[in-house]
């Protein structure tokens, strides 16, 4: 869906849908049982178009979010040996497919397949991985299977009758479509991003957290809990809350800027909208597009009439940029 352009600045529309999952909570949002979960943005360093397979034992592994990371040494046929590193999604997606801290060891033997670096390093992003003779699927949900003919299944999605059209639960992702739209950057907005160079400026590979709107944006799990005069909304990246003021009519001036902003929420009808502002974020996007401490965001989600899925629009408006 898009919104008109304004006289106050560019309007950028993204809509994505989710479905209803059954949700485990853990830790926060840490260990979400759910659906698919698809990469983090990070992954640009990598080709995502071919893939590289390697063979080896593993000498460290770091499990964490956003990503995690294991380096494996690999021994070649003339006997040389050299030291891979390989960075996989979160430590919350694996954990969506079976994996978590204690499946691999140092010291484990596994085959390993990725998109290799682009940028000339001994560096894989992990898509499959066989270990004890059991391979998964670890990057992607759609990737194949390239050793075996089995795979562990995700945990399945629960009825939607059984919850009915309350956003109160949690929430997988379903797609994620960008409106192609022409935008008109402000000339000091179009200099920014002619200078962008995402292999070296981008706030991912530096596993920097997002502020709005792109930390709502990352395809992992989402999770509404009414808390009477406000709304938590758990984003499973990055273990993030966020809460909506339900109750002011206007965004305060007093609340100093944050991450995240602040924002406050209304019901339209079965749909719940969010405006946010006061965000102490300097980008809009993962392209390098500037974003002035003017900049508002406003949000709507609806609950389809069978309550299976959640449609999610976002504008932003930035006038400076």
């Amino acid at each position: 869906r898009r919104d008109k352009c304004n006289d106050r600045g560019v309007v950028m529309v993204r809509a994505r849908l989710f479905r209803t999952v059954r949700g485990l909570t853990c830790i926060g949002l840490g260990l979400l049982v759910a659906g698919g979960v698809g990469a983090h943005h990070s992954v640009a360093p990598f080709d995502r178009a071919s893939m590289q397979e390697l063979e080896g034992e593993i000498t460290s592994i770091t499990w964490r979010n956003p990503h995690i990371f294991l380096t494996l040494s690999v021994t070649d046929e003339s006997g040389q040996t050299t030291e891979w590193d390989i960075e996989g999604d979160s430590a919350n997606a694996a954990a969506h497919r079976g994996y978590d801290r204690d499946t691999l060891s140092i010291g484990d033997s596994v085959r390993i397949a990725g998109g290799p670096s682009t940028r000339g390093r001994r560096e894989v992003f992990l898509i499959n991985i066989l270990h004890d003779g059991v391979e998964t699927v670890l990057g992607a949900l759609d990737a194949p299977l390239r050793w075996t003919d089995s795979s562990g299944s995700l945990r399945p999605a629960v009825a939607s009758e059984e919850l009915g059209r309350s956003i109160f639960r949690v929430w997988a992702p379903g797609g994620l479509y960008r409106s192609r739209m022409d935008i008109r950057y402000m000339p000091a907005a179009q200099a920014a991003r002619n200078a962008w160079d995402p292999l070296t400026d981008m706030l991912a590979l530096q596993c920097i957290p997002p502020g709005m709107p792109n930390a709502n944006m990352n395809p992992y799990q989402i999770g509404f809990t009414d808390e009477g005069e406000r709304i938590r909304l758990d984003i499973e990246e990055w273990e993030t809350k966020r809460y909506i003021d339900m109750v002011s009519e206007e965004i305060p001036a007093g609340p100093p800027a944050r991450l995240l902003g602040y924002s406050i929420g209304r019901w339209l009808g079965d749909t719940l909208v969010i405006e946010t502002a006061r965000i102490d974020f300097e980008y809009l996007d993962d392209e390098g597009t500037p974003m002035s401490d003017e900049a508002r965001i406003l949000e709507q989600y609806t609950v389809n009439e069978d309550g299976s899925r959640l449609d999610y629009t976002v504008a932003v408006t930035d006038p400076v940029n």
